[in-house]
């Protein structure tokens, strides 16, 4: 599949920043913005990857593009550069895209070990909000945080990346009411394993060394679910957050399992240490 072009574009000439924008689901938003003509503000760790993406988000049709390398766990970073920039351009969009997975039991996990999944899942969400906070208030614009199936159900040999998950959940939703006054939207996404190139592969060597089933390396912790296309989820993202909606789950039926362990979980409970079972 390729890139999608809007007949009518809502973020044409609108400013968008990605934050994780040098690799994975943000590199691909980037450049759906790209072709809608959005102007986009590319934050990630890697200056190199994202002046390749910045390049290529104005051969695709991005009025302008600008790269920030910025780790936005650090509070050291070139946040001044962006401030420059926001108080210039505003915000209309952000994107919270910056991640981090892992694979291991929880009574596996050091102290250090969830400290460093919340710092990345949620703490720097919550800060690269509050800072966008007064342009995104101005322009009444839209908060996209995307968090992972593993945030609305338990994942196999996936407990840090869940618990973190979890929370960012939590604190997507608390804001969504607190910001509902200010005219800030919040749009929370919960997508299942995204193909990627190196998605079969990544967490070999993690898995191996606490002794995992080799099969939890793999995307979802190999979970039976179909790989989404990062290029059409892009697409289904960019339009839920022009209309203003309030969650995107993919694959959809996820959404019955999270209603399941809310309303009837030893039944819930079943279903998921069967198919974790695999």
């Amino acid at each position: 599949m390729t890139f999608s072009s809007a007949k009518k574009s809502s973020w044409k000439n609108r400013w968008a920043l990605i934050s994780g924008a040098s690799s994975g689901l943000g590199c691909h938003l980037a450049r759906q913005l790209a072709i809608e003509q959005a102007n986009v503000i590319l934050i990630g760790r890697q200056q190199d990857r994202l002046d390749r993406l910045r390049s290529e988000c104005i051969e695709l049709g991005a009025p302008s593009a600008v790269s920030i390398s910025l780790d936005v766990c650090d509070k050291t970073s070139r946040w001044s550069e962006l401030k420059s920039i926001l108080d210039s351009q505003g915000c209309d969009l952000l994107i919270n895209a910056i991640g981090k997975s892992d694979r291991g039991e929880l009574s596996q996990l050091t102290d250090d070990d969830l400290r460093s999944l919340v710092e990345v899942n949620v703490i720097a969400t919550h800060r690269m909000t509050n800072f966008c906070w007064d342009a995104l208030q101005q322009s009444k614009g839209v908060v996209v945080n995307i968090a992972s199936l593993a945030g609305i159900v338990p994942g196999p040999s996936m407990g840090g990346y869940s618990l973190a998950k979890h929370a960012l959940v939590g604190m997507h939703r608390q804001w969504r009411i607190e910001a509902k006054s200010q005219g800030i939207h919040f749009l929370l996404i919960c997508p299942g394993p995204i193909e990627r190139d190196d998605s079969q592969d990544r967490y070999s060597e993690l898995a191996s060394s606490r002794g995992l089933d080799p099969q939890t390396a793999k995307p979802g912790g190999g979970v039976g679910l179909k790989r989404l296309d990062p290029k059409e989820l892009s697409v289904s993202i960019l339009r839920s957050a022009a209309n203003r909606e309030l969650e995107l789950i993919r694959p959809a039926k996820a959404r019955l399992l999270a209603a399941l362990l809310a309303l009837w979980p030893s039944f819930a409970d079943k279903i998921l240490i069967k198919k974790l079972n695999r």
